[in-house]
């Protein structure tokens, strides 16, 4: 009862749709966005030394990449935030991001 708070929205887990000739290709919480595989393994080793990481280190990795992401989405033009995306995330082309 008191655990199942999913729906709640907090201002630390802001949502975001993505999407490309005007089609929603996402829509959903910012840290649970699909990061390509290669980029957390990347972190995961520049940050633990761990190159193959378990499931905790690839926790951290998301959890860090996506703060991070946050920062430079808001710092970002419209642009600039959809090649940072397509360069960290598995979609092939973002046009526009909304965050709320």
């Amino acid at each position: 009862m008191f655990f199942n708070h999913k729906s709640h929205k907090s201002p630390l887990q802001p949502s975001i749709q993505l999407f490309y000739n005007n089609t929603r290709i996402y829509q959903g919480f910012l840290k649970d966005i699909p990061l390509k595989d290669s980029v957390i393994k990347d972190e995961s080793n520049r940050f633990f030394n761990d190159p193959e990481p378990c499931d905790i280190h690839r926790t951290a990795v998301r959890l860090r990449i996506t703060e991070e992401l946050l920062i430079k989405l808001i710092e970002a033009e419209q642009s600039e935030g959809c090649q940072l995306l397509m360069d960290l995330c598995t979609f092939e082309k973002i046009d526009r991001i909304i965050l709320n």
